[in-house]
């Protein structure tokens, strides 16, 4: 192991009074990476409603009750810097008012955030799709690197490692080139499962003739998909991972990346976000949105 101290990362944690926020925090601060995290625990209050009285906007609650429940939050924030702030480089505290999912993105860009680290409230993947969900507008909007934490059971036998089985989703899209990178970044302990997996799109719409005809231009396609993913090996090798590489050909990528970490149990997915454009991300969707809202497991999107 290295002596040279690791450089460290600007984090911002999105925090509230559910249970996966703080499951998200203390999966961190017992963690090997935490020394290395200049944390900013953030809540946001949602303001008032305001009613026009007369010629005046008046909220429907007084202020006094807002400024007892922003010394409340505050109070509750120092808590958890009083039970583990010593176990980051540092931690600060940040309360604020408005719509949290903005108020985040606007905090990540202030501080100039490395990652924004969220909890997930546990939603099935139907009621995440469809009432959508703070995380997920977080995740899919921000200009930085996105961990979504899921607590899975059983936990990893160690907690030095927020993880123990590791997919990572790679493509052959220039930007994956840095996937290998941010698993460096998370520090898992040595002997951490890593899958390396690249999912071939198929396309069965097409008619069989035409398929056996381009049959040879497919084996060309595996070929330099297995290249891929043997350039990739050796870096995560060299940092005491266990990698397990996997070619998987199937019509649907995102389903099948969901579908490979549950039944290998793995408690991580690290997937690229290839949409350069917020337009693309929000409205075209992409393989790392349907992981998102998919999956059971706690989901890395690296930008």
């Amino acid at each position: 192991m290295s002596e040279e101290k690791p450089s460290t990362l600007t984090t911002l944690i999105g925090m509230d009074s559910s249970p996966p926020a703080q499951n998200a925090l203390e999966a961190l601060a017992e963690s090997h990476l935490s020394k290395s995290c200049n944390v900013s625990l953030a809540t946001v209050l949602p303001e008032p409603s305001l009613y026009q009285v007369g010629e005046a906007d008046l909220a429907w609650i007084p202020q006094e009750a807002i400024e007892s429940r922003i010394n409340a939050e505050q109070t509750h924030l120092d808590e958890w810097v009083e039970k583990y702030g010593s176990r980051f480089s540092s931690c600060e505290t940040l309360v604020r008012q408005g719509t949290p999912a903005r108020e985040l993105l606007a905090l990540a860009e202030q501080i100039s955030a490395d990652w924004i680290v969220l909890g997930s409230v546990g939603h099935s993947a139907i009621a995440r799709i469809m009432l959508g969900s703070t995380s997920d507008y977080v995740a899919n909007r921000a200009n930085c690197t996105c961990l979504i934490h899921r607590s899975v059971e059983p936990a990893p036998a160690t907690r030095e490692s927020m993880f123990s089985r590791v997919v990572v989703a790679i493509s052959n899209a220039e930007p994956d080139s840095r996937l290998p990178a941010s698993i460096e970044s998370l520090q898992l302990q040595p002997g951490t499962e890593v899958h390396l997996v690249h999912v071939m799109e198929t396309h069965p719409e097409y008619e069989l003739h035409l398929l056996k005809k381009v049959s040879s231009y497919m084996e060309e396609v595996r070929s330099a998909a297995w290249k891929l993913i043997e350039s990739t090996q050796p870096h995560l090798e060299s940092l005491g991972m266990k990698v397990q590489p996997m070619l998987v050909e199937s019509s649907h990528v995102g389903q099948t990346i969901v579908d490979y970490a549950d039944s290998h149990h793995c408690d991580l997915i690290v997937v690229g976000d290839q949409d350069e454009s917020l337009f693309e991300r929000v409205m075209l969707g992409s393989v790392s949105r349907f992981v998102l809202r998919h999956a059971s497991q706690s989901v890395l999107v690296v930008r």
